[in-house]
């Protein structure tokens, strides 16, 4: 299966949110290196690529747009140029200095940093061409052969992702109570692993352990040998009560430098135990999974709380795209169908039509929008869900989970009726072309769906029986080629830099950003956004993506909408519908949780090319704003992953109109309805000895009022040289 780390945010051509043309450094940089394949052009004449041309799974593309078949390696580099992220950076720096960050980062084996690197010195570049201002030699071209020709042929392919690779984190409950669900441990993380080998896709492995009152150091692990000769000495030890430091284990293997080196890694956490942590630790969890997207699957054992699951863990597992899993009294049979989200390129995908009252998508409940059937060999009448399946879906997993639990083995799937004979079907060869596995645990149920060949489209149903009290499911679909999407706000908060978000503010101008991938697929005179409430599935919002009025090129749309006051903070997700250019439906919904505020941090900017070099300080400038009717005081604090010394300013106060009003030399600092504040962070940097070339630097900037915690993450790269 092909691995495409297909990184989010900001690469488009809108001049007012800092985007650019990549028709040019597709021109410049992706032809030198595929001289025979050719750059299509569709009506709006913008670049685009085939992952099929028209191939076995896509009959009806139009021919006529696709005049050559494009090859694996230039796809990825076409999703480099498109996709991969930046945050801010302002128009005057100089591209060299980001070139030069993104060779230490690439040095030091962070791949994720040096990807967000290259498209900063790509950025800012292209701005300093389309200003006519002198570059020299260099282009997008000659940056990429000149990374490729310095750092060799391994790191290139790496830059461009076009080696697979993912992180395998295993955080481990090394506690006492442990002591009988062991064994069962190593073995579910052998069969991870094996997977993995059996993908083809190149992992490191992390192991952290955990009990009370700590959490070891993680440990790296670059062969499968050692890690499992590692997990045979592993023994349950201290603790032992009903309640460990999960979150702890959590945060060692997720701040060490490995976990930031690639996107869409997983990270497995097994134990028995709620956590005593979890309430703390919650939110830096979810914002650095966020930041890197990466996947938390927790594999519950039984033995202190059979029946209750910390509700920490299903909010971390489900809000990063992994589930949990309670396996007292059923072991799972087959874990890589149950929690492998590690190795293929991930979209869920939309569960049920969706209209302006009700929706029930991916993650949906069963007590909205009911349909009914009554199966008469069994005598049981069923309520239904609608999963759609378009012909870029290769294989789907459903995931289900009711009260009561003994009516998991009475849960359907069924094919579309009106599917198509062969494909839903016997294949002329007389064999099925859909296999379904099934895979429990003690609490949940996971449906896995393949084709043998191109995928059975059409509407499927997930039948259940009316008698239960509840009903949760939630689908991830996969694929090489899967038409899927990215979608964030981005305010402009001054006039040197964009800020992309996942916390919108309510009641306030926000532009949301839609940004396909496999975007020539669509049909993007039919796509239609949502905004769907977690609470009660309830549409808040809904618009066509009108191409005239909101299409920014590059299989991005900006579309400026106030985020409504009534969706409250409870939460809410993008769902995309539309059609694929042969005709099928599709439907997506975001992976990325959003959680609007009344209040709102932002990072205006981060000086210093993002690094931190010897004995000088990196200044970020936070942005916070009250947008509510009332007066509220708020606490600005900050720390890093290396705890070098960290200085907030006193803040400079702006009136709704951006005009400044004083500065203050306090903090907390109160703030009236409509004004903000603008804090200056420095992070003081120490002495050449003390800098490692490469290394990152997270640092967590936390805001607290009376009625919310917002919290936002910056990671910054050391360097041994001044910028």
């Amino acid at each position: 299966m092909i691995f495409l780390a297909v990184l989010s945010v900001l690469y488009y051509q809108s001049e007012c949110l800092g985007l650019f043309d990549t028709q040019s450094i597709l021109e410049d940089a992706a032809l030198p290196y595929f001289p025979e394949k050719t750059i299509n052009q569709d009506g709006d004449g913008f670049a685009y690529v085939s992952g099929r041309s028209g191939g076995e799974c896509y009959g009806n593309l139009p021919l006529e747009t696709i005049q050559a078949e494009q090859t694996t390696d230039f796809l990825d580099m076409v999703n480099f140029m498109e996709f991969v992220q930046f945050t801010t950076t302002g128009r005057n720096e100089d591209f060299m200095n980001f070139y030069e960050i993104a060779k230490a980062a690439m040095e030091s084996g962070n791949t994720y940093l040096a990807q967000e690197h290259m498209a900063r010195a790509l950025r800012t570049l292209e701005s300093a061409r389309r200003r006519k201002r002198d570059t020299g030699i260099w282009d997008a071209g000659t940056l990429f052969d000149t990374f490729r020709e310095q750092m060799g042929e391994d790191n290139f392919k790496k830059l461009l992702h076009l080696n697979r690779k993912v992180v395998m984190a295993f955080v481990v409950d090394t506690s006492s109570s442990m002591d009988n669900d062991i064994v069962q441990v190593k073995e579910y993380i052998r069969e991870l692993v094996m997977e993995q080998e059996r993908s083809g896709v190149i992992a490191v492995y992390t192991l952290t352990t955990f009990a009370d009152p700590y959490a070891s150091n993680t440990v790296v692990y670059h062969t499968r040998q050692d890690l499992l000769q590692r997990l045979e000495s592993l023994r349950p030890s201290i603790g032992g009560d009903c309640e460990e430091r999960t979150c702890s284990g959590i945060k060692k293997a997720m701040f060490n430098n490995n976990f930031f080196t690639v996107r869409n890694s997983a990270m497995y956490i097994f134990t028995d135990a709620d956590s005593k942590d979890c309430i703390s630790e919650y939110n830096k969890i979810q914002k650095m999974l966020q930041l890197v997207r990466a996947s938390a699957f927790f594999i519950l054992f039984g033995t202190c709380r059979p029946e209750k699951v910390d509700h920490y863990y299903v909010s971390i597992s489900d809000e990063s795209g992994g589930f949990t899993l309670l396996v007292k009294d059923n072991g799972i049979y087959n874990i890589t169908d149950t929690v492998n989200g590690a190795f293929s390129k991930d979209s869920l995908i939309c569960g049920e039509e969706s209209d302006n009252s009700r929706s029930v998508v991916g993650q949906g409940y069963g007590n909205y929008r009911k349909k009914r059937s009554v199966d008469e060999e069994e005598e049981i009448e069923y309520e239904e869900r609608s999963i759609v399946v378009d012909t870029s879906i290769e294989r789907f997993s459903v995931f289900v989970t009711a009260t009561p639990v003994s009516l998991l083995s009475k849960v359907k799937l069924e094919k579309p009726v009106d599917g198509d004979e062969h494909l839903c079907g016997l294949l002329e060869s007389g064999i099925e072309n859909v296999v379904q596995t099934v895979s429990s645990s003690d609490d949940a149920l996971v449906i896995g769906v393949t084709a043998r060949t191109c995928p059975c489209t059409g509407t499927w149903k997930l039948k259940y029986p009316k008698e239960a009290v509840q009903f949760n499911y939630k689908v991830r679909s996969s694929g090489d080629y899967l038409v899927d999407f990215d979608a964030y706000f981005v305010d402009t908060v001054d006039t040197e830099s964009d800020v992309a978000n996942y916390s919108p503010c309510l009641g306030v101008a926000e532009q949301l950003v839609i940004k396909l991938n496999q975007g020539e697929k669509v049909n993007k005179d039919t796509l239609t956004a949502k905004i769907l409430g977690l609470s009660g599935n309830v549409v808040h919002w809904q618009g066509k993506l009108d191409k005239d009025q909101y299409y920014q090129g590059n299989n991005a749309f900006v579309v400026p909408l106030v985020i409504p006051s009534d969706i409250g903070t409870e939460g809410f997700r993008i769902v995309l519908e539309g059609e694929i250019v042969d005709g099928s439906r599709f439907q997506r919904v975001s992976s990325n949780y959003f959680y609007p505020t009344g209040s709102c941090l932002r990072v205006a900017s981060v000086s210093n090319y993002y690094a931190l070099t010897p004995n000088r300080k990196t200044y970020i400038i936070l942005k916070v704003t009250n947008n509510n009717k009332y007066d509220e005081e708020y606490l600005v604090s900050c720390s890093n992953t290396m705890s070098y010394a960290t200085n907030i300013g006193g803040p400079t106060i702006t009136n709704a109109k951006n005009q400044r009003v004083f500065k203050r030399h306090s903090n907390p600092v109160l703030l009236s309805g409509g004004h903000s504040a603008r804090f200056v962070v420095n992070i003081a940097a120490p002495n050449i000895q003390k800098i490692q070339k490469g290394r990152t630097v997270a640092v967590t900037c936390k805001v607290t009022s009376s009625t919310a915690e917002l919290m936002d993450m910056i990671l910054l790269t050391e360097m041994d040289r001044a910028m």
